[in-house]
């Protein structure tokens, strides 16, 4: 069901009431949203570590991770 005021569609996914959007894409809760972000986060820190395991292990190696 389209809301005119809203500018979404009302319907139905995973037997929840849920809003998606005129492109029929489903708009994320609040709590989705969060959950995403701390997935993100989580995911970078991670990349981090990662990165620096490289540069040290670079450094072992008398290569500066800086210059390449």
């Amino acid at each position: 069901m389209w809301s005119q005021q809203l500018g979404l569609y009302l319907g139905v996914y995973q037997e929840k009431l849920r809003f998606f959007t005129a492109e029929t894409e489903l708009v994320p809760t609040p709590e989705e949203v969060a959950q995403q972000a701390e997935h993100e986060k989580q995911r970078a820190e991670q990349e981090k570590q990662r990165s620096d395991r490289l540069a040290a292990k670079l450094r072992e190696l008398n290569i500066d991770p800086d210059t390449i």
